[in-house]
Formats: C-alpha cells, sequence, structure tokens
C-alpha cells in the first residue's frame, strides 16, 4: 500500500523511484559499493529495501539509529560490537545460515552456539571485549563464503552509517579495506540522511589509509515534485477507497512540499479518520507532524555546546523569511542575543546544514520549505530560548 507509514519493502508499494532502484540493483550486481542519501522522510530506506529484496542476494543491516543517542559525542565500542552480532544473528536465522559462522561468533565470545542463537543478552554482553576488528572482519569474511558457495552476493547495509563517526575504538578504514579486497561476493550501502556527516564519513573512508582510493557511488534521493505529489496521493487515495476534494489535495501539497514520509502519513491518517467516520482536518494532522519534528529538533538543539545560540540562528531565518545570507543572519542573531561573532554563526548555520535541519543554496541559508519541519524547528527554538530569558 502507498499509505503505508513503514519503509516499503515490495516493488509494487513503492510509487516511482524506478531510476534509483534500478542504480542500486545495477551496483550491486557489479559489487559497486554506494552512498543512497536524502533528506529526512524522503524514502532512502524503502528505496534500499525494494532494491535488494532479491533471493540473489543475501542482506545484512545494520541499522545504526538502534545505537544513536543524542546526549553522547562518542559510542562505546561494545555498543557497535553487540549491534553488529545482533543484525548477524538476524540475517543467519533469516536465510538459516548457521554453521560455521555461528562457530567462529561462539568461540570468539566463549559461549554455546544455542546462546548465540538465541541471542542471550546477558551471556553475551559479557564477551564483547573478547571481540576484536580482526575478529569482526573475520565474521564478514565467512558470511562472504557462504554466499559465494550458495552462488549469492552478500550485501551489507549500514543505515544512518554517519554514526560510524562517533564509534570509539574500531579503525573502520581497516575494517572496510579488508571487506573491500578479500570479500569478492559482498557489496556495502551507506545510507544517511544527514546528508553532511555522511558526506565527511565517506571521505574519512576514501582519503585514510588502507581503504584510500576505493570508490563508493553516490546515489541522491530526491523530493517529489508538483506533479509527482499530487499523482501519490490521488493513487493513494484510490487504493483506500477514499474521495477527496481537489482543495484538499492542493493543501496538501503546498503543506508538505514532495516530502514522500508527510505525505504518506498525511494520506494514511486521513484516510483512517474518513474510514472511521472521523473529522479528517488537515490542520490537526499536520500539527502531530509539527510535534515529531518539534521533539527531534530539541533534542539535537539541547545537546549541542551553544542551544540557545543555535535557536537564534534559527529564528533569524524564521524572521528573514525562511532565507538569508551569512550577513543578514548575524545581524538578526544579535538583536536576539549578546554578541556573537560572525564566524560562530557561520559554524552554528554548516553544522545545521550538515545535520539536514536547513539548507544552503549559493550564499543563502534556508529553513526547510515543508510545514512540519520548518514550523517544528522553530518551535523547538522557541522552547529552548523561552528557558534562558
Amino acid at each position: 500500500m502507498l499509505f503505508d507509514v513503514r519503509p516499503k519493502e515490495d516493488r509494487k508499494d513503492l510509487y516511482d523511484r524506478d531510476k534509483e532502484v534500478e542504480e542500486i540493483k545495477e551496483s550491486v550486481e557489479r559489487k559497486v559499493w554506494l552512498a543512497v542519501y536524502g533528506v529526512r522522510r524522503v524514502g532512502k530506506t524503502s528505496v534500499v529495501n525494494v532494491a535488494i529484496n532479491d533471493p540473489k542476494y543475501i542482506v545484512v543491516k545494520f541499522n545504526l539509529i538502534r545505537i544513536y543517542d543524542p546526549k553522547k559525542k562518542k559510542y562505546p565500542k561494545s555498543s557497535f560490537i553487540s549491534l553488529f552480532l545482533e543484525s548477524v544473528n538476524e540475517a543467519i536465522k533469516k536465510y538459516t545460515l548457521g554453521g560455521r559462522v555461528v562457530r567462529f561468533i561462539s568461540n570468539v565470545l566463549g559461549i554455546d552456539e544455542k546462546s548465540f542463537i538465541e541471542f542471550n543478552v546477558v551471556k553475551i554482553r559479557a564477551k564483547l571485549k573478547r571481540f576484536r576488528d580482526e575478529d569482526l572482519s573475520s565474521v564478514i569474511r565467512e558470511l562472504d563464503l557462504l554466499s559465494s558457495d550458495n552462488k549469492k552476493t552478500l550485501v551489507l547495509v549500514f543505515d544512518e552509517a554517519q554514526e560510524l563517526l562517533k564509534v570509539n575504538g574500531i579503525n573502520f578504514p581497516s575494517f572496510f579495506h579488508d571487506i573491500y579486497d578479500y570479500c569478492k561476493s559482498t557489496t556495502v550501502i551507506f545510507t544517511g540522511s544527514t546528508v553532511g556527516i555522511l558526506e565527511k564519513t565517506l571521505k574519512g573512508l576514501e582519503y585514510e589509509k588502507p581503504f584510500f582510493g576505493r570508490y563508493i557511488r553516490r546515489i541522491k534521493v530526491e523530493k517529489f515534485n508538483e506533479e509527482m505529489s499530487k499523482d501519490f496521493l490521488l493513487k493513494g487515495f484510490d487504493e483506500e477507497g477514499i474521495k477527496v476534494n481537489e482543495e484538499v489535495i492542493r493543501e496538501a501539497l503546498k503543506r508538505f512540499d514532495g516530502i514522500p514520509g508527510w505525505l504518506t502519513f498525511f494520506g494514511a491518517e486521513y484516510s483512517f479518520r474518513v474510514k472511521h467516520g472521523e473529522k479528517a482536518d488537515i490542520d490537526e494532522i499536520e500539527a502531530m507532524a509539527i510535534e515529531e519534528v518539534r521533539k527531534e529538533a530539541k533534542d539535537f538543539i539541547s545537546n549541542t555546546q551553544s542551544p540557545e545560540r543555535y535557536s537564534a540562528v534559527i529564528l533569524s531565518l524564521d524572521r528573514l523569511g525562511g532565507h538569508g545570507s551569512l550577513r543578514d543572519v548575524t545581524k538578526v542573531v544579535n538583536s536576539i542575543l549578546n554578541e556573537v561573532p560572525e564566524p560562530r554563526v557561520y559554524e552554528i548555520l554548516n553544522r545545521l546544514v550538515d545535520v539536514s535541519f536547513i539548507e544552503k543554496e549559493g550564499d543563502e541559508y534556508y529553513l526547510p520549505k515543508d510545514e512540519p519541519d520548518r514550523k517544528g524547528l522553530v518551535l523547538a527554538s522557541k522552547d529552548i530560548l523561552s528557558k534562558v530569558s
């Protein structure tokens, strides 16, 4: 269903994206490593899921958002290793791989195979320090051999890969170098929504020895244009058996600005309310989306070194009509707070671009054009400044 708010797995449930799906599939077939990126809620995970949903592939997904903590600048090595082993365990169960991979992991951890298959957290957690960088590589080599023996391709997906930068104690260039050079039946997909930080992560890999010089292809997932957004909503409502007047469609196009996640959320919630005889109010549905962004943005801003300055920068852009140059933003920031040097404003603006809360075109910085992201970001900033005023 087009209005299923969970990440899509089946091609029939994914609207458009033929180009991106084919680019990913061709890259996997050729064993070209790639990064799939785009702003929040643009549908990266769905595009990747659909592209790799193929019996020719054995897929291991490492969802790094599971170790994400906005309060932490660094994650302990054990957090990544635990996620790594749990993700491998899920793949072993899904594809009934077992055998030597389970034996290898169990031997390193010093536990029985049943404890790993059942993923007995109490028994495993205490043993995580035994796992070394070379053991991580060895697990992937074992999986690669299994894939090759079964004439399949091993696909490793590192979702929200920018979080790798925050993991302490693991030499990722060496880890990925080993996979790149020795695992001939394996390809790697990195995804991320904090585009600037993901790019820094990838460049950190590409330019650091021993991974230096390896090629990672970039594939960008864009927002829908107005025509696609309208077609998506009309087809989705048709699937749901819901009749929606033209004014509601026009209003949704204006408010959600081609963000697939928001269009899907709106379509699902609107359809649910109509089917159950409730009032389907676009203002109420948008308010739910705004609140989601408000919490997300507040978490991020609160855990920066200068929450008040970040908030002032965002509110300055809002007061400037949603966009402005560094010079203009600095002037407004200094009307809100005591003197903040222009270089510091520049640093904050670019940090906000890196984490995809705002955008930059030429010399101008822009708040998001969709209402949930823009209003949620502004409300979060007002919340924070109200505490210090």
